[in-house]
């Protein structure tokens, strides 16, 4: 089989049916293909609503909630495919993404993964063309500053001569191999539930010498985070994008130097982070001011 399509869903009952006809309107004959609804204990209908209306669509129903990077990787060990795609429930598009990501996988052994541009509605510009930014000790991804990401017409323009522009790894939408994921062991499940498992996993695919990319002449869109915002919350969902930045930076933080006086300004923040009762990111901090930094794991949630 070409193709296996992961979708991680948890309670995206309302999402879903608009994917699946996207998916069923662009897969065409050039393609042996399959699609994996990895479900993540949802509460809402979204098993019910498969299991009666989508009688081609592979159901994987988790009794355990995993998070984003564990229920991909649930998905993914149900897979066939030589290739995998890993979907988001709130992502929309009009043409296939699909056959030319996976043809152009196919003509560079050299490369990883391949997104396509990903327009993020919510944020009103390209949300996967960026850049690692180092600032005051921690790491952030930054929006490319050279290119106009409101426009996705200009930016296509600026890039037409560039057919693969590297990137960091966005879970949204992306397409890889599957030996090499798996190589890899998945997403790591120390960042449960969900931010920078993504570009934990494509720095590790970098440090073996494997690329991660955006075509920039294919698009889809993102409604942004719908799913995650109703999850979690934004309390919650601020403290994992602290907690899992830091955790990006003791995984890798040989690749991320120089990142300059990163002690000192860690120093700085812990007292921060442990008043407001972050403890794992308080953890890391002092791991990392104190040089002790804790041994990773590749293993799968």
């Amino acid at each position: 089989m070409d193709l296996s399509i992961v979708i991680p869903n948890f309670n995206g009952e309302r999402l879903l049916p608009e994917l699946l006809s996207d998916i069923g309107r662009a897969l065409g004959s050039g393609l042996s293909w399959e699609v994996i609804v990895a479900d993540d204990a949802s509460t809402d209908s979204s098993v019910p609503l498969i299991r009666g209306g989508y009688p081609w669509v592979k159901l994987i129903q988790g009794k355990e909630n995993l998070g984003f990077g564990g229920n991909c990787n649930r998905g993914g060990e149900a897979s066939r495919g030589e290739f995998l795609a890993f979907v988001n429930t709130d992502i929309r598009f009009d043409s296939d993404p699909f056959l030319p990501l996976i043809e152009a996988l196919a003509s560079d052994a050299s490369l990883f993964a391949l997104m396509p541009l990903i327009f993020a509605e919510g944020l009103n510009r390209i949300e996967n063309l960026n850049r690692i930014w180092k600032r005051r000790g921690l790491v952030w991804l930054r929006p490319r500053l050279d290119l106009p990401l409101s426009h996705v017409p200009e930016v296509q323009s600026a890039l037409e001569r560039q057919a693969v522009v590297p990137a960091p790894l966005c879970g949204a939408f992306f397409v890889c191999r599957r030996g090499l994921f798996d190589e890899l062991g998945g997403f790591a499940r120390e960042f449960g539930p969900a931010y920078w498992e993504d570009v934990d996993l494509g720095l590790r695919a970098e440090a073996g010498q494997y690329g991660v990319a955006v075509v920039p002449r294919i698009l889809v869109r993102h409604l942004h985070s719908r799913t995650m915002d109703t999850a979690l919350g934004d309390r919650r969902k601020r403290s994992l994008l602290l907690r899992n930045q830091a955790l990006l930076i003791e995984r890798h933080l040989d690749r991320l130097a120089p990142l300059p006086w990163y002690r000192w300004y860690l120093a700085l923040r812990l007292p921060q982070r442990i008043l407001a009762g972050e403890l794992a990111t308080a953890a890391s901090y002092w791991r990392l001011i104190c040089g002790c930094r804790r041994k990773r794991s590749y293993a799968r949630m």
